[in-house]
């Protein structure tokens, strides 16, 4: 039987990987419902969350946390390209 990381490997190989893009980075989570969620990251210490495919979304406390990490590491990684 399969874990819950390697499922949701399975769904989304680059899930929680901030990816470099044109305006800043950006990133897929699974929501509790293991909706992949597009967020963007544009340099002002927040998390876009694009909503647009669903009508609402589910995050629990380990999604907010790695949303969390995500923004520190955005953040860590501008101030280190500086």
């Amino acid at each position: 039987m399969k874990t819950v990381d390697e499922l949701e490997d399975a769904l989304c190989p680059q899930r929680n990987k901030l990816i470099p893009c044109e305006d800043g980075y950006k990133a897929t989570i699974l929501d509790i419902e293991l909706d992949p969620i597009e967020c963007s990251f544009y340099s002002d210490d927040c998390v876009h969350i694009d909503t647009k495919d669903y009508t609402y979304i589910t995050l629990d406390l380990n999604n907010l946390y790695k949303l969390i990490d995500l923004i520190e590491e955005e953040i860590t990684l501008r101030e280190e390209n500086k």
